[in-house]
């Protein structure tokens, strides 16, 4: 028994003598792997199955508040999780959720009579969508085409006063048969959107407008227009009626409405006028839907103890047109799917391929990296604004932020990358990565743009914004994954990979660097409307008013005393309700004009004064 314990006895010190060997040899510890060999796995084959499928007549083009929508924000979750990130939403998901209006149906009310003559909806007359709900009795005048166009010289209401009225305007433009007439000559200016007339008529104090398409128009089509204008509540009601309603109210006012457009059309000379003894009635009942659509958002976290609560967003929007609204630039094609390969489920793939790349690396990284898809973009960069407004990650955490729109149609190998100088080093490391890729780089310094980044750069984040270019297709059912060029997205792939991972491991933080808005909108590079403000609206629907996200330093309306926070609602001395009422406003002024604005601040008015300038 003795002789067995000794044997056993030896048989354990044994072990622990090769075991106490085995714990002093080196253990093999995984290495980073350097960026320049990970962009070597980045997929065409796989980024182009995730195009494909998102750009699929099946997902029906993405559009906001559909299920579809929904649909897809499943899949790139499930992607992400399949890639290793963890869900960075909220409440432990991948999702963060914000509510969109999603349409307008007409509700029992809807109702129009001229001089007591009640008129059969459907028939001779439709409401349209973007109206009030509200009712209104009061005297007709005639504004033309009801535009006030300063940059040629043209106002249909010059001559007439159209407070507390019911105004009465052709569709279309002046002109529109001309080649040399100053409204783009046969193609139509933005003058001629009904919603851009009925912002006008509202500014100019009518409390209705009826549309009515000029004699030279045979159709009289009351339907197809109504998919092609805003949904949301612009202040007034309107309706688009058949010219036969108001030929009696045209004659007893000794008025012919075909003279009438021959005149303005000779020369641009208004023909406005108030009719004789004529009245009209609209009561507008429209229900506007809301519905909550989701932000995707994923995370890698860093390695170092202090800066892993600093990140990187990396982003792109997902959300496209559906069958085509009114930002289709194929309205004959409303009702087809609009399938959004290029716009944006290209930069959507993106972020997937550059997720699943980056978790096979993350522990080299010392800082956290973000990867959001947003939706919502299309309608306003709604998704960008409200993760900017309510991050699910301390804002001032959040070091830089990459946006990728449109990387799928690279041509010529050119790429157009913005934001380059909201710091200053940006460039020269977007330079030197792209050294490998070989692509033909074009640059803009201003981190201001009509894509998501522009949230991120309204709270003085630096940005990066990758683009391939516009083309053809752009916003029409043709945008097909077909004509995708996977082997150049990935090359653009490469150098975003290359830029985070140079981000997320350099030591010292990125300092922010403020670029004035370029004059020229688009996907560009940014933009504005008309002389220059100076402030960067927050485009959230759901407030009376117009938003500041941001107001520029040394701007004229920084110099006015104006505030990121502050809400305008009057803009020399016109209510303003939406952005597109702002907008419309501030492009009937000129540089060196002073308007009075009023912006509430802590539920308090503010009044000033601010002087415009020219766009820098």
């Amino acid at each position: 028994m003795a002789k067995r314990r000794s044997l056993a006895a030896l048989i354990v010190a044994g072990l622990l003598a090769v075991l106490a060997v085995y714990l002093t040899w080196p253990v093999a510890v995984p290495q980073p792997r350097p960026a320049a060999e990970l962009v070597t796995e980045l997929s065409p084959v796989r980024y182009l199955k995730d195009v494909t499928y998102l750009a699929s007549d099946e997902m029906k083009g993405r559009g906001d508040g559909s299920p579809e929508l929904d649909k897809a924000a499943d899949y790139i979750a499930e992607q992400f999780r399949l890639a290793g990130l963890a869900p960075a939403g909220e409440g432990n998901t991948y999702f963060q959720g914000f509510e969109i209006t999603t349409g307008a149906v007409l509700g029992a009310k809807n109702e129009f009579s001229v001089n007591g003559t009640n008129l059969r909806m459907n028939d001779a007359f439709v409401p349209v969508t973007f109206s009030s709900t509200a009712e209104f009795e009061g005297p007709l005048v005639f504004a033309g085409y009801g535009i006030t166009a300063p940059e040629y010289k043209y106002d249909d209401y010059s001559n007439i006063d159209a407070s507390g009225k019911i105004v009465v305007v052709f569709e279309r433009e002046p002109q529109e048969n001309d080649p040399k007439s100053v409204f783009a000559g046969t193609g139509l200016t933005a003058h001629s959107s009904f919603t851009n007339k009925a912002i006008n008529a509202r500014l100019h104090g009518a409390k209705g407008i009826i549309f009515i398409a000029p004699p030279s128009q045979e159709s009289e089509d009351l339907g197809p227009v109504q998919r092609q204008e805003a949904e949301s509540d612009l202040g007034i009601s309107a309706v688009h009626a058949k010219r036969a309603v108001l030929l009696k109210a045209f004659k007893d006012s000794g008025k012919d409405p075909a003279v009438l457009q021959r005149a303005i059309d000779k020369d641009l000379t208004p023909q406005s006028f108030a009719f004789s003894g004529a009245r009209a009635r609209i009561a507008t009942d429209v229900v506007r839907s809301r519905k909550t659509i989701r932000n995707v958002i994923g995370a890698l976290p860093g390695a170092d103890p202090t800066l892993k609560d600093e990140w990187i967003v990396v982003g792109a929007h997902y959300d496209h047109l559906g069958l085509g609204n009114r930002n289709s630039l194929a309205p004959s094609q409303i009702g087809e799917v609009h399938h959004g390969a290029d716009d944006n489920a290209s930069g959507t793939a993106g972020v997937m391929e550059l997720a699943r790349i980056a978790a096979e690396n993350n522990h080299a990284w010392k800082r956290s990296v973000l990867f959001i898809a947003f939706a919502g973009e299309e309608i306003g960069l709604l998704g960008s604004s409200d993760f900017a407004n309510h991050p699910t990650v301390p804002l001032k955490g959040i070091d830089a932020m990459i946006n990728m729109d449109m990387i799928g149609r690279v041509t010529n190998n050119r790429l157009f990358i913005g934001g380059v100088g909201t710091s200053p080093s940006l460039k020269q490391i977007v330079e030197d990565l792209n050294k490998p890729a070989g692509l033909d780089l074009n640059f803009s310094d201003s981190g201001y743009g009509s894509s998501d980044h522009t949230s991120f750069n309204a709270k003085k984040i630096p940005v990066l914004f990758f683009f391939s270019g516009l083309h053809t297709d752009y916003h029409k059912p043709s945008d097909t994954a077909d004509k995708i060029n996977a082997e150049g997205a990935v090359k653009v792939l490469s150098v975003v990979y290359g830029t985070i991972d140079r981000l997320a491991t350099d030591t010292q933080r990125l300092p922010y660097h403020e670029i004035a808005q370029p004059p020229q909108a688009g996907r560009g590079g940014g933009g504005g409307y008309g002389p220059y403000f100076g402030s960067v609206p927050d485009f959230r629907d759901d407030l009376k008013g117009v938003l500041f996200s941001d107001v520029q330093n040394n701007s004229p309306a920084a110099k006015a005393g104006l505030k990121a926070g502050d809400l305008m609602v009057e803009f020399d001395g016109k209510q303003i309700l939406t952005l597109s009422d702002y907008a419309y406003a501030l492009r009937t002024k000129k540089p060196g004009d002073i308007v009075a604005v009023i912006v509430k601040r802590n539920g308090q008015d503010v009044k000033t004064d601010v002087t415009l300038e020219a766009r820098r």
